[in-house]
């Protein structure tokens, strides 16, 4: 951490991150294939099991990568760790079963990606060696495969999980995709890679501890099962390479590019490439084996591939690459392969979208079953379908930040980063109250608020606030967002988007905003669309950040206005297997109805466009009768009664349903609410008797 002074009249002392140690991302070396495998503990079935199922997609459809990106990737973020873990006392303690089914939900999908089985499952003996790793990478702040003894927090189980891959600075499902990205130096064999994406591979072990105080953040996650020696699984091609043939989200393809193939010699291969029929150069990397699969690698268009504050370049339309890898050794053959990558943005639906629209009635009758239909999805992942059913209230709010600072609540918004300072405090220029957003040590993670209602934007919605961003570098990010898909992914309201203005190369180290801006943000883009709203402090590679929750860093904000929107109130959500759906209003209203498709039985995509019904009476009373009620020798049967004009009523019984019906003429009728409720009470006779109600 470095110590720079800042230029005001106070002298006040800021710490800036370049980053700071507890934020880096390191990955190190990748472990080697052990030398004598047999020596590790035979697991030939998981101990644990924190996730059922095997992940598939078809990366040829556009639409299938990015349904499988947005409804499955995300929901590995922002799970609670939840640890009991306390470095200080060496305790490696434990997580929570969520975070750990989250990171193997990440090893899973980058798997399922790359054509080869995504069925791993975590063991328990694994896990714990591995969280014994993490603890060291945390408390020594270093990675080493072969930990000294002399080494804080060092143990044996720590040395025994330690042959694993490692990260620090960055842990959970965030370190599985830093292991794909394998940015660094002496990573260009991008060996986290390759045993990550092994076919062999059926167990492993996570170790995950959150960064504290000036310990670092650390993640280690052991891939050595023994059946990594075993006959190799098959494949969606003969290959495997990242990123996969098809089409594949940009954030998720990184500069390094593989293509491994079994048992394969790449000594004397060659790699070219095309960007949407143009050459792009190429940079094939020294060959190295021992990782995994033989593996070629190559860095295309002379990319950063050393840190991670390179990505790859995407400029926001889709984009074809042809690779072409040839004068492979296999066996007595030299073969070659041609594939297209197509790297897209799966925010945007392509051609072959099809919207979940429902067809049905305009004008369901209440107290009716109304027979609705969703256009299916062509998504071989499909499981089912979501059904919400919602009436709308007026949504317009005023977030007071004043009175916030009384009680310490924010009314509408809930705080998603769960930090280690106060939100809720004085502006440092003008002592308002406001709402306060800065990165620290323990919190190297976007701040977020998000409103707690689901609204429903207009074409003259708007979004107010006041801004005031202080000390801060230009990649912390003041952003306002909505996600129209139910959190999944999340666009920036256009109008705004502050960067910080300080640059840590110069001295320019002076206030970005010198008093509170206000703005007028228009929603009017997500008119008629169900919407998340968020306010996210972001920061961007390189990942410098000022230190400190004082007032004058970061982002302050306050006096949130929402106008001219509508929240869903009393929303119902139903699953059902196929794209059928019953409703049966119970009163006379509007409703919005929406379907969302279900991938795995768990993953829902977003909801399809709202189709607005109204409810009517039906012209003919409609009978619901309730549960009956026994004692006294009597029966007791109440029932409501929606729509028509009926004033009297007979009840029907019988022995058998489909036997003959008499009117139980001794019955009484009496009524509960009149118009709408009645109850008839009859004695109940020695045989078993079915009953209904019918209007004269």
């Amino acid at each position: 951490m470095f110590l720079r002074l800042i230029g005001k009249a106070e002298a006040q002392t800021a710490a800036f991150a370049p980053p700071p140690e507890s934020a880096q991302h390191d990955l190190g070396q990748a472990p080697r294939r052990p030398k004598e495998l047999g020596v590790l503990p035979l697991q030939p079935k998981p101990l644990v099991q924190t996730y059922t199922g095997a992940f598939s997609v078809n990366t040829d459809s556009r639409e299938q990568v990015r349904d499988f990106f947005n409804a499955v990737y995300h929901t590995s973020e922002n799970v609670p760790i939840l640890s009991t873990v306390n470095v200080a006392d060496c305790f490696p303690g434990t997580n929570s079963p969520l975070f750990m089914e989250a990171v193997l939900r990440r090893i899973n999908w980058f798997r399922a990606m790359a054509g080869e089985p995504a069925n791993v499952v975590f063991n328990s003996v694994y896990n714990s060696n591995a969280q014994a790793v993490a603890v060291m990478i945390s408390s020594s702040g270093r990675l080493n495969h072969n930990p000294p003894t002399n080494w804080p927090c060092w143990s044996p189980a720590g040395a025994a999980g330690a042959g694993g891959n490692q990260a620090g600075g960055f842990d959970g499902a965030d370190a599985i995709t830093g292991y794909i990205w394998d940015f660094g130096n002496g990573n260009s064999e991008v060996g986290h890679r390759r045993w990550i994406l092994l076919p062999q591979e059926q167990i492993m072990g996570t170790g995950d501890v959150p960064a504290s105080g000036t310990n670092i953040a650390g993640n280690s996650t052991y891939v050595f099962d023994s059946s990594i020696n075993g006959p190799r699984p098959a494949t969606r091609k003969p290959y495997v390479s990242w990123p996969p043939e098809g089409f594949v989200p940009y954030q998720v393809t990184f500069p390094y590019w593989s293509f491994a193939l079994s048992n394969a010699d790449f000594s004397a291969a060659t790699v070219s490439m095309l960007s949407n029929g143009a050459p792009v150069s190429v940079s094939v990397q020294p060959y190295q084996t021992g990782y995994g699969e033989n593996t070629i690698v190559w860095v295309p268009m002379g990319l950063d591939a050393n840190c991670d504050c390179a990505s790859f370049p995407f400029n926001g339309t889709d984009t074809v690459y042809t690779v072409t890898v040839t004068n492979i050794q296999a066996g007595a053959s030299t073969v070659g392969f041609t594939y297209n990558v197509t790297v897209f943005d799966p925010a945007a639906p392509g051609t072959d979208y099809v919207a979940t629209a429902i067809s049905g009635p305009a004008q369901p009758t209440v107290g009716l079953g109304n027979a609705y239909a969703a256009v299916p999805l062509a998504n071989t992942n499909v499981t089912g379908y979501q059904w919400l059913v919602a009436q709308l209230a007026p949504g317009s709010f005023a977030e007071n930040d004043a009175s916030n600072l009384n009680n310490g609540t924010l009314p509408y918004f809930t705080d998603l980063s769960n930090p280690d300072y106060s939100i809720l405090t004085n502006a440092y220029l003008d002592n308002s109250p406001c709402i306060h957003f800065v990165h620290t040590v323990n919190d190297t993670v976007p701040q977020i608020i998000q409103c707690t209602e689901t609204l429903l934007a207009a074409s003259n919605s708007m979004v107010s606030f006041d801004s005031q961003v202080g000390y801060a570098f230009t990649n912390e990010v003041a952003r306002v967002q909505v996600s129209t898909d139910n959190g999944m992914t999340w666009q920036d309201v256009p109008g705004f988007l502050d960067p910080g203005c300080n640059d840590p190369n110069t001295s320019n180290f002076s206030f970005c905003e010198g008093s509170f801006t206000h703005y007028n943000l228009s929603l009017a883009n997500y008119a008629g669309q169900f919407v998340l709203l968020r306010f996210n402090y972001d920061f961007l590679p390189p990942y410098e950040y000022f230190v400190g929750s004082d007032t004058y860093f970061g982002w302050s904000f306050e006096n949130i206005v929402v106008t001219n929107v509508q929240r869903l109130s009393g929303s119902v959500t139903n699953s059902t297997v196929s794209t059928n759906f019953t409703f049966t209003p119970l009163q006379a209203a509007n409703y919005e109805l929406a379907a969302a498709p279900v991938l795995f039985t768990q993953f829902p995509l977003a909801w399809g466009p709202l189709k607005a019904v109204t409810a009517v009476l039906s012209a003919n009373p409609v009978i619901t009768l309730s549960q009956p009620t026994l004692g006294g020798g009597h029966v007791q049967l109440n029932f409501s009664v929606l729509g028509g004009s009926a004033t009297s009523f007979h009840l029907l019984q019988a022995g058998q349903l489909n036997g003959h019906w008499t009117t139980n003429t001794s019955a009484t009728l009496t009524t509960n609410t009149p118009g709408s409720s009645y109850r008839f009470t009859a004695t109940i006779g020695a045989s078993l008797q079915f009953y209904r109600v019918q209007v004269p």
